[in-house]
């Protein structure tokens, strides 16, 4: 036996609904016009009544006592409302719908268990996806507000060839990708090609911007990462803080999220942060110490994580041991950004000074560069060959051929540098021309005397603000 469902309304909307339903369901529809019931739209529906759905005993002729669920589709909010309490208190009908026309009543549908469409959102939704083109939204899934969309990506996109893991999803994956008329299952090492059709699903705030950076390839930085810039204590200095105010105003973060050990913020850092107009939110982690501060920032919205710049210490430098803000670049998942007050980045310096080099280093210099309208700049340190050997130099061109490859396929002109000499020295030495030196870093990379961390001395003696991308 086919389950039983009341519709009340015999509208336009609860004609389709009956189209869609019949099949599957056993129908009744309620309306207090006997004309409309009348109409040959209907003669599929099981049970016709006439009169009003508010009503108990019109909600038992409709057999309420035996049906499932209930769904409301009026012109009037107050009717679909009243109807569909009346058929949960008298009929303990627990699956019931609405559309609903004025928003005001969206408080008093969610305190009587009722799902919504709303029937504006949803309208705006679907002709929103027709004028942007290239896309398709699904609206009233999930929390009903459109949480999946499908985008195809457009030959100039700068996500083809990316591997969705180098996406970095947060607060949104990909659930599918058609190509060629056929469906692939996505996984990490899955690469975007022209043409594609991605399906995302994500938090509908910022699921467009999403799309339009898979689509059209619009740097969005750095929503990919998380939505936030995130803080680790409550100590960075005011140049520090300045320099976050400049990220939040430049790129697509939308605040800060501080994570922090104390009770309470200290008074003089929340009168900075409002007399600068930052938005934020704080979270107190009792008794943790830095680097359990960015673990847990891995595991919430925060797309670039800023940590006070400290000074190297003599043994650290030397390759005894690992320096407290590398073990904390070692607990997260996101950039980390060490603020020296050299904001605005005209000038961006990606750093070939070693083996390996994780070209998603490169991808974010690239990303971030496209966002601010800065120039992007490319050195190569080669050691002389007697100390390097001819085997290291090749693969350092190599993979500076990479990253030019990656820097042409955004668009984005990159200027090449060729330095001789000792990496850390050289580097050092150039930082203090540019507004951001960006580096990758292997994660548990071990040091020695004898070997000392080259990655470890830049992030800690680089004249400039640096972003490190973990890997």
């Amino acid at each position: 036996m086919k389950p039983k469902i009341i519709i009340v309304g015999a509208s336009s909307t609860g004609a389709q609904l009956v189209k869609r339903l019949v099949n599957e369901w056993e129908i009744t529809v309620i309306d207090s016009n006997s004309e409309a019931l009348a109409s040959t739209d209907f003669e599929a529906v099981t049970l016709r009544v006439v009169g009003d759905a508010t009503s108990a005993l019109i909600l038992r002729e409709a057999e309420a006592q035996f049906s499932r669920a209930m769904v409301a589709c009026t012109d009037s909010d107050e009717v679909n409302l009243e109807a569909l309490r009346v058929g949960a208190r008298d009929y303990d009908i627990d699956e019931r719908f609405a559309v609903m026309r004025d928003t005001s009543f969206q408080d008093a549908y969610a305190d009587n268990g009722v799902e919504l469409v709303n029937r504006t959102h949803a309208c705006a939704a679907l002709l929103a996806s027709l004028i942007r083109g290239g896309r398709r939204v699904a609206t009233n899934i999930g929390l009903g507000q459109g949480e999946i969309m499908e985008v195809e990506v457009l030959p100039n996109s700068s996500v083809i060839g990316c591997r969705l893991a180098d996406l970095h999803p947060r607060r949104w994956l990909v659930g599918a990708v058609y190509r060629d008329g056929r469906l692939i299952v996505p996984h990490g090492d899955t690469r975007l090609q022209p043409g594609d059709r991605v399906v995302i699903v994500g938090d509908p705030e910022i699921l467009p911007l999403i799309a339009t950076h898979i689509g059209a390839g619009e740097s969005k930085f750095p929503l990919h990462y998380g939505s936030k810039l995130g803080m680790v204590g409550t100590d960075l200095k005011d140049d520090a803080l300045d320099e976050l105010r400049f990220l939040v105003n430049h790129t697509e973060a939308t605040g800060l999220q501080i994570l922090h050990r104390e009770k309470e913020l200290p008074r003089s850092l929340v009168d900075k942060l409002e007399a600068r107009q930052m938005s934020y939110s704080a979270e107190t982690i009792a008794e943790a110490n830095d680097s359990q501060l960015a673990s847990a920032a891995s595991a919430r919205d925060v797309g670039i994580l800023a940590v006070d710049p400290r000074p190297l210490s003599f043994w650290h430098a030397i390759g005894i041991g690992r320096s407290p803000t590398i073990e904390l670049i070692s607990k997260t998942l996101s950039p980390v950004l060490l603020p020296r007050g050299t904001y605005p980045y005209l000038k961006v310096l990606i750093c070939l000074a070693e083996l390996p080099f994780d070209l998603e280093a490169a991808r974010l210099a690239v990303d971030l560069v496209r966002m601010i309208n800065a120039e992007l700049h490319l050195v190569t340190v080669q050691q002389p060959e007697l100390v390097a050997g001819t085997q290291l130099r090749s693969e350092l061109e190599e993979k500076c051929e990479a990253i030019e490859a990656l820097a042409r396929m955004y668009q984005v002109t990159i200027k090449k540098h060729v330095v001789t000499g000792n990496p850390i020295r050289e580097i050092v030495k150039l930082s203090g021309d540019y507004g951001l030196v960006v580096l990758p870093y292997k994660r548990n990379r071990r040091s020695f005397l004898t070997n000392p961390d080259v990655g470890q001395n830049l992030i800690h003696r680089v004249k400039s603000s640096v972003m490190i991308m973990p890997h």
